[in-house]
């Protein structure tokens, strides 16, 4: 029976197979701890973004409250909100730190770079706010912003202003402090690459949001470094410390629309110390006029529409739209029968006196009756605007002497009302203030070059420049004047469509289409009839100033074809059409553009001086925005 069994030697061994078995356990034990590492970090990952999109949610509704207090201009509750973002920015920070292992990791280590960015932008920017408020909240009460109130400034007007200039210097410091907190934000977020993100998640645009976020942060530095110089030269402006400064006023009758905003019908000497203004005197530009024997040939470009002048008046020398150019011109022949020792010019239209009124209420002037803001059916406008037309404009059966001296009175009665007006009239006056200055319905020239250029920077001297000499931002400015045609403009409105498409590389077509409507009868503008004579045949001298080396291919609504000449770096299209009372007219001009991005539509509009805003539609390539034009503007868009 033993012979039968195998011997040892015959019987399989088992450890080759043992051995085989222990390295899978391993490797399966290893692959497990493995998953088991990455399902926790994975947790602990999830857990920590949870943490963070929290932290990040509730950053996010503070700093919109901020925006929210911005918005009321309640300085008192953006500085309350503005005191919980470094809790909330702690907050995001401590929560971002339990994922500081991914700037360790070669795929994540950029992206957690950015957010490091982001963390150092958005604690700058707010360094930068926190010092705003500082330097913004001892003048809350003048510049209109609600929250605890200086009493030094409550008293009136004249000493409000009078104590900003005295304290105005001391704001300087702050500003080159915010200028650098905001520099170093810029930087920071400079320092992302927006390519590297998805153009979109989900509903939520990325790339581009980004990209705007980082232009904003560039623009603001640009404009706070450019706003510098004005506020150290607004002293010198305003005679502080006892500079007195005087000033030419030129009253532009924006109801007779002219290319610098209107007629200039009047004008008045006055002076400005610590910030008071006191009138000297006012006259009617005809009677400057009369003084003036130069007898300069009219400019060939005006005399071509203003056929009823031979020479040149001092009326008729804001032909250019470009303010300091039309002011240099004035100002050199003015000086022969007029002030020879002006610090500068400013030039205000009817749109001024007209939103002062709405502010501080009817004006009283003796002798001439009280004057409002409230619309009169008249003429379905402001009362002051008709009122001013009787008394100036209106002819009468005897001769009236001295027919604009009521702007000198009526400009004094104004002022006072203004410096008298109590402290809950300031964020209207203000805000009036900064819409005349943005919508050219104020324009200023100095003498002192110094002024001069601070005004330049922050675009409140009328200048006519586009941004870019380079073929990469297109330009439009539509300039009318008036020549003849009563005071029409009080009854013309017009709208503006154009249409992009791109032709070639280099070249972009526009199709710009201009209608005018003037929806009210004629008047009876007879001499013998004795009667207000507002609205009557316009006669428009048409400008278009486009980039220069545009190139017209067509035109129509002309009463002659449009002629072509390059003005101050720009070129233009100048034409002449007529619109009757009740009626409508439309201009189309197709022109080219030199024009090199293909990839983006920059578009830089120009707004004439004298007119509230007009409606435009833009069409590129199809993609269609609707716009109300109310001061410069510049639109970008993809083509």
């Amino acid at each position: 029976m033993t012979d039968n069994l195998p011997k040892a030697s015959q019987v399989p061994a088992l450890k080759p197979k043992l051995k085989i078995k222990k390295p899978l356990i391993i490797v399966a034990i290893i692959f497990l701890l493995f998953v088991g590492i990455l399902a926790g970090v994975g947790w602990y990952s999830y857990q920590a973004v949870k943490d963070v999109r929290f932290a990040t949610s509730q950053l996010e509704l503070t700093t919109r409250a901020v925006a929210d207090q911005a918005k009321t201009q309640n300085l008192a509750g953006v500085k309350a909100e503005m005191e919980k973002l470094p809790g909330k920015i702690e907050a995001l920070e401590k929560e971002l730190n339990q994922l500081a292992f991914f700037g360790s990791l070669p795929l994540a280590k950029t992206y957690w770079q950015d957010v490091q960015h982001l963390l150092k932008a958005t604690k700058s920017g707010l360094a930068a706010g926190q010092k705003a408020v500082v330097a913004v909240e001892p003048y809350a009460d003048v510049l209109g912003l609600s929250g605890d109130q200086n009493p030094a400034l409550t008293a009136n007007a004249e000493n409000r202003i009078k104590l900003i200039l005295e304290t105005l210097d001391k704001t300087l410091p702050e500003i080159d402090a915010i200028a650098q907190d905001l520099q170093t934000a810029s930087q920071e977020l400079s320092a992302i690459d927006p390519q590297r993100y998805p153009e979109r998640i989900g509903d939520n645009k990325v790339r581009s949001q980004l990209i705007t976020v980082q232009q904003i942060a560039q623009a603001t530095v640009l404009g706070l470094t450019e706003f510098k110089p004005v506020i150290e030269q607004i002293p010198s402006i305003a005679g502080a410390q006892g500079e007195r400064k005087k000033y030419l006023i030129l009253f532009q009758n924006d109801n007779e629309l002219r290319p610098t905003g209107g007629f200039l019908t009047a004008y008045s000497v006055i002076f400005i110390e610590d910030g008071k203004v006191v009138p000297d005197y006012s006259d009617d530009i005809y009677e400057l006029d009369k003084k003036f024997r130069s007898k300069i040939p009219i400019p060939k470009e005006l005399g071509k529409y203003l056929t009823t002048e031979k020479y040149w008046n001092l009326r008729d020398m804001n032909t250019s739209p470009d303010f300091k150019l039309s002011m240099d011109q004035f100002y050199t022949h003015y000086q022969k029968v007029g002030d020879k020792d002006l610090d500068g010019i400013i030039a205000v239209d009817t749109e001024v006196l007209t939103a002062l009124l709405n502010i501080v209420g009817p004006v009283a002037v003796p002798g001439y009756g009280t004057f409002t803001a409230e619309i009169t059916p008249k003429c379905d406008c402001p009362q002051v605007v008709y009122a001013l037309s009787e008394i100036i404009t209106r002819p009468t059966p005897y001769l009236r002497e001295d027919r604009k001296g009521i702007l000198g009175p009526f400009m004094r009665e104004v002022l006072t009302k203004v410096y008298d007006a109590p402290s809950d009239k300031n964020a209207a006056l203000f805000q009036a203030g900064l819409e005349a200055l943005n919508g050219r319905h104020v324009q200023t020239y100095f003498i002192d070059q110094k002024n001069q250029l601070a005004v330049e920077k922050i675009n409140l001297a009328g200048r006519l420049n586009p941004s870019s000499s380079k073929a990469d931002t297109d330009f439009f400015a539509l300039i009318n004047a008036n020549l003849g045609g009563a005071k029409s403009n009080l009854f013309v409105t017009y709208d503006v469509k154009q249409e992009v498409t791109q032709k070639s590389e280099g070249v972009i077509e526009k199709t710009v289409e201009i209608i005018y409507k003037n929806d009210r009868r004629a008047d009876n503008c007879n001499l013998e009839a004795g009667l207000l004579c507002l609205n009557a045949t316009l006669r428009d001298w048409t400008r278009i100033y486009v980039p220069k080396g545009s190139k017209l291919i067509e035109a129509s609504g002309f009463l002659a074809t449009p002629t072509t000449y390059e003005e101050n770096e720009l070129t233009v299209f100048d034409g002449f059409f007529t619109l009757e009372p009740n009626a409508a007219a439309k201009l189309k001009l197709t022109y080219q553009v030199p024009y090199l991005d293909q990839n983006t539509y920059r578009l830089q509009i120009w707004k004439q001086g004298g007119i509230s805003s007009f409606p435009l539609v833009l069409d590129v390539n199809g993609d269609q925005q609707q716009l109300e034009i109310d001061k410069d503007t510049t639109l970008q868009i993809n083509f």
